[in-house]
């Protein structure tokens, strides 16, 4: 007694409901994960079986005497007819009874013969039938518009669910139904009105395999990979182990297409993990196995050249870059992006730019770098852009900006500017992304973000309303560094604790939160410098004019361009355009200035409009 019980445990919950109400409903609708594989007996291994033959042996456990099963394309067939019994002649001579002609258990049959042979089969009054409808949702064009064949197959089956009535059958006798089990993707793909409310038919939603189911396969899949029989048992389960981890939310058939994977690349048991990987991503090569040690060891250099005055976020992102290579605190479970990172701080202070300088570093080309401004996702409903459209949507065909970015290119730099502007519903998202490292599109597609490096910019902590609704700055570039990083964190940990209640979002991110310092005199002055050499080595190497600037007509320049340091590196930028680009195109365009001429700016005159005067070796321009 015991030993049965135990064997009626190890059965599936949703198993368990169907068999609970076999006596008591005549037909059930299964949906959910009906394309996967089941296990049906954990006691010796893994015994793997599609969900049509899974039910079969359990219906005729139950006591069932035949299990028919129907799809619009092959008609209705006896399950597992190479398996069957010695009951074969007798389920085509139940088969003859119910209006087919079964050949080798097998009898094509359109929708029309499908509906007459249904009502004839729920209302047998022989020994016990079931039978399987697999793919129902194909029966209907749509749910909610049945054509006048589709809307009288389902009221028939309505009717007759309403009308079947118990029969005891077997010694000892059991109570009885002929069940029609209806197979589809989800319960809305069967008219409303049918199951809705109908207390004759049951609604049974298969879950994907939990961690206990794949570990039950991952064992049995782990022994038949390459160096398993020789490992040992230590070693053996740590690779199932990491097998059942990183395959949260995987079928088992992924399990199995694993397993193949990994037999094919010949990786061996103890790489399951890389095949787990390279499964998700669809890629084998490893961008971030390949990186440069040395280009990164030497990174901080790198860096520096174009982001300015902020060595502690340099070190921080390197940091992190390093211990997304060398696997360092990973976690077993799941698979989180290679590294987030939170960038707050003032405008123009070289966020952005850290970003841009991280992907040239790791892939040596900035177009791994996938850039979305989130002031563009404000409203409500527009994470449908980010992810896609639901189905029936328009658009769904198309699939969403961010998803198609990381499909197409799992291995970037993904930078969500100002995150602080986007509607918190769009923040949800990002909670999937940061936990498990994968986001589902509309369209049911599991996209995986395990390759990726996640950075948020954000101008958080900068400023306050007051109870006048006055907008006032909290920080200024007279504080110290320790100051505004104080008051940018607590600010931040106000917005999503307090404003946002969604304090997970911030756990998450931990405490890679990075606060940016104002730029600096000091700075802006190797700003200014950096920008100003930039304009003129682009001018000598385009068009080949070489130009030099006087030292007294340079320190004109650099008063405009710092005189004010509000708007940081950006600031300085757009001065070094009023200041320097725009006369200076202007002069060389008035000029008619040909290709290798010298010249020198002798002095700056500033007004509305910053004017130069320009001299070669024989004349003043």
């Amino acid at each position: 007694m015991c030993m049965m019980k135990d064997l009626e445990n190890r059965k599936s919950k949703w198993l368990r409901d169907l068999i609970r109400f076999l006596p008591l409903k005549s037909q059930f609708v299964l949906s959910g994960n009906v394309r996967d594989l089941q296990i049906e007996d954990q006691s010796h291994g893994a015994i793997v079986r599609t969900l049509s033959s899974y039910l079969n042996t359990e219906l005729l456990s139950y006591g069932y005497t035949h299990v028919l099963s129907y799809d619009f394309i092959n008609g209705f067939k006896v399950v597992d007819w190479l398996s069957a019994s010695s009951s074969d002649e007798s389920a085509e001579t139940v088969m003859k009874q119910l209006g087919l002609q079964p050949v080798n258990g097998c009898a094509p049959s359109g929708i029309d013969l499908f509906e007459r042979v249904l009502e004839q089969l729920i209302a047998w009054n022989g020994e016990p039938l079931a039978l399987i409808v697999d793919f129902a949702s194909r029966l209907i064009i749509h749910p909610n518009d049945l054509s006048d064949n589709e809307h009288r197959l389902f009221t028939r089956a309505f009717i007759r669910s309403q009308e079947a009535r118990v029969r005891a059958h077997g010694t000892p006798s059991k109570p009885f139904l002929n069940t029609v089990l209806w197979i589809v993707e989800k319960e809305g793909d069967m008219p409303d009105w049918f199951t809705l409310n109908n207390s004759k038919i049951r609604h049974i939603p298969i879950p994907n395999p939990d961690r206990q189911r794949r570990r039950v396969l991952a064992a049995s899949l782990i022994q038949s990979l390459d160096g398993a029989k020789e490992s040992s048992l230590q070693l053996k389960d740590d690779a199932v182990e990491s097998f059942v981890d990183n395959t949260e939310g995987l079928l088992l058939t992924d399990l199995m297409l694993i397993a193949q994977l990994c037999r094919e690349e010949k990786l061996g048991y103890a790489k399951i993990g890389e095949a787990v990987r390279r499964y998700k991503v669809g890629v084998s090569e490893d961008p971030w196995q390949k990186l440069d040690r040395k280009k990164i060891r030497d990174g901080q250099n790198f860096i520096m050249e174009r982001v300015k005055g902020q060595d502690h976020a340099v070190d921080h992102m390197l940091d992190m870059i390093k211990r997304a290579v060398t696997g360092v605190g990973a976690p077993r479970r799941g698979g989180r992006p290679r590294g987030v990172a939170f960038l707050a701080g003032p405008t123009g202070v070289g966020k952005t730019e850290l970003a841009k300088s991280i992907t040239s570093l790791l892939f040596g080309d900035e177009s791994a770098y996938i850039r979305f401004d989130m002031s563009e996702f404000s409203a409500e409903h527009s994470d449908q852009r980010l992810i896609g459209a639901p189905p029936g949507y328009v658009g769904y065909d198309m699939g969403g900006e961010l998803t198609n970015a990381i499909r197409e290119k799992p291995f970037s730099v993904v930078l969500f500017d100002e995150i602080e502007k986007a509607h918190p519903r769009i923040l949800d998202k990002f909670l999937q992304i940061l936990d498990d490292g994968v986001l589902t599109s509309g369209r049911g597609e599991r996209v995986y973000f395990t390759e990726a490096f996640i950075v948020f910019t954000s101008n958080l902590g900068l400023y306050q309303t007051d109870i006048t609704g006055e907008r006032k700055a909290t920080v200024s570039s007279e504080d110290s560094f320790e100051t505004i990083q104080k008051r940018i964190r607590e600010e931040i940990e106000k917005h999503f604790k307090l404003t946002l209640n969604r304090p997970e979002i911030l756990n998450r991110i931990g405490d890679n939160v990075i606060v940016f310092d104002f730029i600096r005199e000091d700075i802006a002055e190797q700003i200014f410098k950096s920008m100003v050499d930039h304009v003129l080595s682009d001018l000598k190497g385009s068009q080949g004019i070489d130009i030099s600037i006087d030292p007294v007509a340079l320190q004109t320049l650099r008063e405009l361009c710092l005189e004010d340091l509000s708007n940081g590196g950006r600031g300085i930028r757009n001065k070094i355009e009023t200041h320097l680009v725009n006369p200076l195109s202007r002069s060389l365009f008035d000029e008619n200035i040909e290709t290798g001429s010298q010249l020198s700016i002798c002095s700056v005159e500033s007004g509305k409009v910053t004017k130069f005067t320009l001299s070669t070796e024989s004349a003043i321009l």
